[in-house]
């Protein structure tokens, strides 16, 4: 079974837009919904006037960038610089259990129940963080975590992301074992971190091939679309080359 998932729904409007019109048009299988984002109430009323099912939303967990909903403080900028905090102790557990609270009750408030669990920068599969994400998976009544298992070829270019890639497979594998254990679901396998922000065609036919050749197995891909917008590009041109007008067009 292939699943085809956007992400950083309320990051921006021009976001906003270009998913919402992928949903209204069945060109994919759900959304993940920021909650810090500073298009979340933009991305909430677009959900409701398009009558989207509420099994296509589910909430995109972030502790980088946006404002915490717990604090009301500015995130740290960079996910790499909120990990080296996060492994030297400098991020207690107690407060990314607050802030993913606060998270989920303000999705929750504003009408929607999310259906799954992703997270900003897959930082939800770092140990500590997982138990939390599947403690208030539970709580909540969601059945299903995204993990990544995206096959690694080192004969490709981007040598530096296939071991990032490596090192976030062995993350998935611990969290897939507490996943289950705890008697929720989450993918088998998932495309869309190698090219993130940047998906090609090759990408999608990598992900159906899977979905073809394991058909009793959950593949998601992961993408990122969203219409052209000069704001977006300057606002997040740290993120280098994110394409999320390509990915739009190509999902259409």
């Amino acid at each position: 079974m292939l699943k085809i998932i956007a992400d950083d729904l309320g990051l921006h409007k021009s976001v906003n837009d270009g998913i919402i019109f992928l949903l209204k048009e069945g060109k994919i299988d759900g959304a993940s919904l920021m909650p810090n984002g500073e298009a979340f109430e933009d991305a909430v009323r677009q959900y409701s006037e398009a009558k989207i099912p509420s099994e296509k939303i589910g909430i995109h967990l972030n502790l980088v960038e946006q404002k915490s909903v717990f604090s009301g403080r500015l995130m740290p900028k960079n996910h790499k610089i909120l990990f080296i905090k996060y492994i030297l102790g400098l991020v207690k557990k107690d407060y990314i259990q607050k802030e993913f609270e606060a998270q989920f009750k303000k999705v929750i408030q504003a009408g929607i129940k999310p259906f799954f669990i992703n997270g900003n920068q897959h930082l939800h599969l770092l140990p500590g963080i997982m138990d939390i994400t599947i403690k208030l998976a539970k709580e909540y009544g969601i059945k299903y975590i995204r993990i990544v298992n995206e096959p690694v070829s080192l004969r490709k270019c981007k040598l530096f992301r296939q071991f990032q890639l490596m090192f976030l497979n062995f993350l998935s594998k611990l969290a897939e074992n507490k996943i289950k254990k705890a008697g929720l679901k989450c993918n088998d396998y998932f495309i869309g971190f190698i090219n993130a922000g940047n998906l090609r065609e090759a990408d999608i036919k990598q992900a159906c091939e899977l979905a073809k050749i394991h058909p009793d197995k959950i593949v998601e891909l992961g993408s990122h679309p969203g219409y052209e917008d000069e704001s977006l590009r300057r606002q997040y041109k740290h993120w280098g080359n994110y394409n999320w007008q390509k990915e739009l067009d190509l999902l259409k």
